[in-house]
């Protein structure tokens, strides 16, 4: 099989559409199929994963997009209309990993356990700024203006899920990093 190209040279070219097609797909499965609703603006849900991986493997653009495709489809199969805040949201967690990808992947490149858990940290404070940015804010903004709630206590009602979500998406993409390698990638 031929080598994909590096992810910011701009082409789509066959294998990377099929890499993204299969983690969009994946979003889609995690997000509507498997996740556990807790009212009407809680979900526990590992799908932002598939759109972490996507940018880091394949580049901040086919990452944003990437998640801009997951959440469409997945109105569309849910029967919701898309939500522009929470559809914010999901470009952000394929872009912002991407962004920090040199930073993710840090000098140490061992698979010991000390490098592991430089790695499940730093993968930990970038996820943690994107979902400070997107779960916490740009969603919470969306919901809160869909439901009439109060942005400030919406806010504080989906922390502890967004925490919780930190650390579980945290450890799944340092684990599926450091066993899954794309051919042409490092």
């Amino acid at each position: 099989m031929k080598e994909m190209p590096k992810p910011l040279d701009g082409r789509f070219t066959p294998a990377v559409l099929t890499y993204a097609g299969v983690l969009i797909a994946l979003n889609i499965v995690l997000s509507k199929f498997v996740s556990i609703p807790i009212g009407p603006t809680l979900r526990l849900s590992v799908s932002q994963v598939p759109l972490i991986l996507a940018g880091i493997w394949l580049g901040p653009v086919v990452g944003g997009l990437c998640g801009l495709a997951g959440d469409l489809i997945g109105c569309l199969l849910s029967g919701y209309a898309p939500n522009p805040f929470i559809t914010a949201t999901a470009v952000i967690m394929g872009v912002v990993p991407a962004l920090f990808t040199p930073f993710i992947r840090g000098s140490a490149a061992g698979n010991g356990a000390r490098e592991r858990l430089l790695r499940i940290g730093r993968i930990m404070l970038v996820l943690a700024l994107c979902m400070l940015i997107g779960s916490q804010g740009s969603t919470t903004l969306g919901l809160s203006l869909l439901y009439g709630s109060p942005f400030k206590a919406l806010w504080l009602s989906r922390l502890p899920q967004s925490v919780l979500l930190l650390v579980v998406n945290s450890i799944l993409v340092e684990l599926l990093l450091s066993r899954i390698r794309l051919p042409g990638r490092r």
